[in-house]
């Protein structure tokens, strides 16, 4: 009798019933981990996420399998670079760090730029680097690779590119943008180069015009406008920040991944005030 009784608490001991109970507090319960996380060849841990407080999804529990699964279920994203001590004290660029986020609502990815010291000084914005994106798991889900061109008229042999690639090195596609005389204009193509979007901006001899500008993100064939991609003041943050709005077609999460990272080249390109007290070869 004794040995049964203890298989009987050892079996009721499995579920948290502090967890699933309502006893009228207010107290975030602690999250119940029903199941071991699993390595993949990929290297990725399925670790569980909790999502009780998020907008996106509110499923309790959310346990990614991929890291652009975080994408699923947003419409709209919100960039804001985080603002470190030495931006404000040193005269060159540090590297750059950001949040993405549901607007008003929960962090999917933390940014954050490898680039070497020379070409912050030297080039500025222009410069090249790889953007690291970890989820809420602390894994990388995404990486983003610019390389050092001009985005003026008047370097039309390398412009802009940006390419996107998940772990652990799965090509994406790229965003890479097109010569014209004023409008700001870019492709976004998947990983058999097809046009899934085009990107247009205002028309502007200069770059430093378009700091408080909105891009449209057009259809393949450039008929129709389908998202955008903004930046200005954000009153509750109290602080610039970047929207993007994505379009109702963007349903894969590697076309949303496809938008963030063009979302990122603008910033970069058009919507990052360069420091002055810097000598750079910047191209208007």
């Amino acid at each position: 009798m004794a040995s049964s009784r203890n298989r009987v608490n050892n079996l009721e001991g499995i579920d948290n019933h502090a967890a699933t109970e309502d006893n009228g507090t207010s107290l975030r319960p602690d999250l119940v981990i029903s199941v071991q996380p699993q390595q993949h060849e990929n290297g990725r841990a399925e670790l569980p996420v909790s999502t009780v407080d998020w907008q996106s999804r509110s499923r309790g529990q959310f346990i990614p399998r991929h890291g652009l699964d975080f994408l699923i279920g947003t419409s709209t994203l919100l960039i804001q670079q985080t603002v470190e001590l030495n931006d404000l004290t040193s005269k060159i660029d540090s590297e750059n760090r950001y949040t993405v986020k549901v607007p008003n609502g929960e962090t999917l990815y933390f940014a954050s730029e490898v680039s070497t010291p020379s070409q912050r000084c030297l080039c500025g914005t222009g410069r090249s680097f790889v953007m690291h994106l970890h989820d809420n798991t602390r894994q990388e889900a995404l990486l983003l690779s610019r390389r050092l061109a001009g985005a003026s008229c008047l370097f039309p042999c390398r412009l802009q590119e940006m390419k996107v690639i998940t772990p652990p090195g799965n090509y994406v596609g790229r965003v890479h943008q097109q010569w014209t005389w004023m409008v700001p204009f870019y492709l976004v193509r998947d990983a058999n180069d097809e046009v899934l979007f085009v990107i247009e901006g205002p028309a502007s001899l200069k770059r430093s015009a378009l700091i408080l500008s909105e891009f449209k993100i057009m259809s393949g064939d450039s008929l129709r406008e389908m998202g955008k991609i903004s930046h200005g003041w954000d009153r509750e943050l109290v602080n610039f920040a970047t929207t993007l709005k994505f379009p109702d077609t963007a349903v894969q999460p590697k076309h949303k991944a496809l938008l963030l990272a063009a979302t990122f080249l603008m910033e970069y390109t058009y919507f990052e005030r360069a420091k002055s007290s810097c000598w750079r070869f910047n191209c208007l």
